[in-house]
């Protein structure tokens, strides 16, 4: 008997392998067209939220979450939308000796209200200015990466690490301290390092936009490793 089973050509698995190398690359130029377009959308998020904050300290005199009169001056702040006054102490919430220390999230807490007191003046969107839940999208805005943003005081260092006054902290949990486990904070080394070159001096622990991680997980000190595509960094912006 004939055997009639055929295999490849060698010009038939040459097609294949280019078909294949064609997908592949789609695939992967594509992933980076969305990162670049998240990058782009991320800086603009920080921009929009510094522009807010400093319009509203220049109208009210005062700091979003920290103004003292908001429920007599901000159209809509009262008990059914959980709008409440700060303390006008000109530092929003409580004072952290580092960015990703445990940031205080309920709803009655400055950092939380800095977004209800912006949303309430109609200078940002992505907050649900009548929501009680604390949740990205809700009483704090979601970034293009995971997570969200937070806002908080830090003081510096005596080495200078960290920014001294209020930032606007971009990380992956909504409450308590940041998750600092390789793979499960909000951005890549490789990402943050392109938002800061972009936006500031590139460095981790120089300018008005820094970086954090555990040492060995590319946003440290020594600075960023960007051959580190994992979820290992938070980032962090001067407010």
């Amino acid at each position: 008997m004939k055997n009639n089973q055929k295999g490849f050509t060698l010009v038939e698995l040459a097609i294949v392998m280019t078909i294949i190398g064609l997908l592949i690359g789609g695939i992967l130029k594509g992933q980076q067209l969305l990162n670049n377009a998240r990058i782009t959308a991320t800086i603009a998020q920080v921009k929009a939220y510094q522009t807010a904050m400093a319009v509203f300290r220049d109208t009210y005199s005062t700091l979003p979450g920290d103004m003292s009169t908001a429920t007599t001056r901000l159209a809509n702040c009262n008990a059914a939308s959980f709008c409440e006054n700060g303390d006008d102490s000109g530092t929003i919430g409580t004072i952290g000796v580092s960015p990703w220390a445990d940031i205080e999230s309920l709803i009655d807490t400055e950092n939380t209200q800095f977004w209800k007191h912006l949303v309430l003046s109609d200078l940002i969107s992505g907050v649900n200015s009548s929501s009680s839940a604390i949740e990205w999208g809700a009483s704090h805005p979601s970034s293009k990466f995971a997570g969200g943003f937070h806002v908080r005081y830090t003081i510096s260092t005596g080495s200078q690490l960290y920014i001294q006054g209020n930032i606007l902290v971009m990380r992956n949990n909504i409450t308590g301290d940041f998750n600092n486990n390789p793979g499960s904070m909000s951005i890549s080394p490789h990402i943050a390092s392109i938002i800061d070159r972009k936006i500031d001096d590139g460095l981790t622990r120089g300018g008005f936009v820094r970086a954090v991680s555990r040492v060995s997980y590319g946003c440290n000190a020594g600075g960023y490793i960007e051959t580190v595509q994992n979820n290992n960094c938070d980032i962090y912006f001067g407010l």
